[in-house]
């Protein structure tokens, strides 16, 4: 009988350390596991730009109404800052270019859709605008400003006495229409254009028009009246305009960026803004009397 017993017990003792030896076994492997990597799917390629090289033409969204930077000149040609920027561009990359021109307020749909490859309008880097889109580096330096009646210039002596007043847009989606609204301007957009703007200013329907500091002093320039300045101590929403491409577009904003540098590198960007916007703004301002708002 105890030979029986002394049996069993030796037989339950190496189940049991077979028993353990099993579940070590796997607890190694199970952690073995655990530190490989989880398989993932391949991404996609990147091919917006082989695409665009392959077609041998880049489609380009731009509203053609908004002078000096995009715009029809007499002859009723395509022209402006942003316009011959983008056809040196396209010289440099060794492709055509084909602009898509359409109302400001549908042109970053128009990408978001891929009716174009990209755009240009002087659209400025936002956060907000980043969470759907990547864009080139920069390629002009600027700053908001407004354009009042001559005999009222000394009442804007800082973008905050713009508070309660009656302001002019070109459109109520642009980063000018945000600044009015957040510093308590009554803003209004004109669907008429800038002249519209300008005679309801003469005529004291609006008192400001707000825009970009260089485009409004060649809009006065070209106007022609002095009845209406430029209020030279308003200065507001440092910018830095850059061209936006479809958010993982990378490749596209690479080679965007290649040429914008090489273009600001030999002294394109500096002449074209000096004819387009009567000075050099491919430079950072100095932004110390810049007022700025987080918006």
């Amino acid at each position: 009988m105890k030979k029986i017993l002394s049996l069993l017990l030796m037989v339950m003792l190496m189940l049991t350390i077979a028993a353990c030896g099993t579940t070590d076994d796997s607890a190694d492997e199970n952690e073995t596991a655990g530190d490989q990597p989880e398989e993932t799917g391949t991404n996609e390629e990147d091919t917006s730009w082989t695409d665009i090289e392959e077609a041998g033409k880049i489609i380009v969204g731009t509203s053609g109404t908004y002078s000096p930077v995009t715009y029809y000149n007499e002859d009723n040609e395509l022209t402006g800052f942003d316009v011959e920027l983008v056809r040196e561009m396209a010289n440099y990359l060794d492709v055509e270019v084909e602009f898509s021109t359409m109302d400001f307020d549908g042109i970053l749909p128009a990408l978001r859709n891929g009716q174009i490859n990209f755009a240009t309008n002087d659209f400025s880097i936002t956060e907000e605008r980043l969470e759907t889109f990547d864009f080139t580096v920069p390629y002009k330096y600027s700053y908001g400003s407004v354009i009042v009646r001559a005999e009222d210039v000394d009442n804007f002596e800082t973008a905050n006495d713009l508070e309660g007043v009656d302001v002019a847009l070109g459109s109520l989606t642009s980063n000018y229409a945000r600044f009015a609204e957040h510093i308590g301007a009554n803003g209004t957009a004109y669907d008429g254009g800038v002249e519209a703007i300008l005679r309801d200013l003469i005529s004291g329907n609006t008192d400001a028009y707000l825009n970009d500091r260089l485009v409004l002093a060649r809009t006065i320039e070209e106007f022609g009246d002095d009845r209406l300045a430029v209020a030279p101590q308003v200065k507001y929403h440092e910018t830095s305009s850059a061209m936006p491409v479809l958010k993982g577009n990378e490749a596209l904003a690479e080679r965007l960026s290649e040429a914008i540098e090489a273009l600001i590198e030999d002294g394109t960007v500096a002449r074209l803004s000096e004819e387009f916007l009567g000075e050099d703004a491919s430079q950072p301002v100095d932004s110390s009397e810049v007022v700025d708002f987080d918006f």
